[in-house]
């Protein structure tokens, strides 16, 4: 009769009990792992605010949405190695540090005011009065110099020296050679069966028209300079791929989380492809 080894069939289930753990405990450690976790490859990058400075306000949602579809865009981005994305996600919970948020703030509002392509009749009251204490209210009636200013659009900039001091000090606390921060300046939608423009009272309305406008800036914390962009995208023929890829009968929702996401990936694109390489021209 064949010998029967027990401690061979005890050890081998055992063997593969213990493999089965460490596989399952691996996954784990990859579907909990933090977005900025173990990134050490090309520039750090911190994503410092996504808020909305414009004449209107927008809907948080609406933010939420435009953040989480920049930050997949930038998790995307950090596949090639140029960059990898450092400090928490504060800015996507609005938790953390409430002192270095409120600097984040005053640091975002310099990047705008001082930005060639700066315009006082768009912004928001706390915008305007931050930009008249900075240039003085009789600036922005100056035509000359508001023409010499557009000119210099697309151009590295500087911001104050008081926040270039604040954003190199976050930068050595993050170890961040970038600050990025995106300004939502209007959100709005018309929708199919009215003839107003309107914000989207259900998910289930269908859209007509949409826009989403922005402005983002990009700063070399060692200088301070600064590179702006903007991005405008509404109900064109650039946008009717959209229409073509989710149906015209998608409702408003979807349609700006698709709008969204256009504008993520344009606007990450642009800053490495284009800022990036122009501040590094200021070092």
């Amino acid at each position: 009769m064949e010998e029967y080894d027990v401690s061979t069939k005890i050890k081998f289930p055992a063997v593969r009990i213990f493999f089965l753990l460490m596989i399952l405990l691996s996954a784990m450690t990859t579907i909990y792992a933090k977005p900025f976790d173990s990134k050490t490859d090309g520039s750090g990058v911190f994503v410092g605010e996504v808020g909305c400075y414009g004449e209107h306000e927008i809907q948080p949602q609406f933010l939420v949405q435009f953040r989480d579809k920049l930050q997949e865009n930038l998790q995307i981005k950090q596949k090639d190695k140029t960059i990898h994305l450092v400090g928490g996600t504060d800015w996507i919970t609005e938790t953390g540090d409430v002192a270095e948020r409120e600097l984040l703030t005053h640091i975002h509002m310099d990047a705008i005011v001082y930005a060639p392509l700066f315009q006082k009749d768009l912004a928001n009251a706390k915008t305007i009065h931050y930009a008249e204490n900075v240039f003085g209210e009789d600036y922005f009636w100056n035509e000359t110099k508001l023409e010499a200013r557009r000119a210099m659009a697309k151009k590295p900039y500087r911001i104050s020296p008081a926040m270039t001091d604040a954003a190199k000090d976050i930068g050595l606390k993050h170890k961040a050679d970038y600050l990025l921060f995106c300004n939502v300046v209007e959100v709005d939608a018309e929708l199919a069966n009215s003839i107003f423009n309107s914000k989207p009272s259900s998910e289930e309305e269908r859209a007509k028209h949409i826009k989403v406008d922005s402005n983002y800036y990009l700063i070399d914390v060692k200088t301070g300079f600064v590179y702006e962009g903007h991005i405008f995208l509404e109900k064109t023929a650039r946008l009717q791929e959209l229409f073509g890829t989710y149906g015209k009968a998608m409702n408003v929702e979807t349609l700006l989380q698709a709008v969204f996401d256009k504008q993520a990936k344009k606007i990450v694109k642009d800053v490495f492809d284009n800022g990036k390489k122009a501040l590094e021209k200021h070092e």
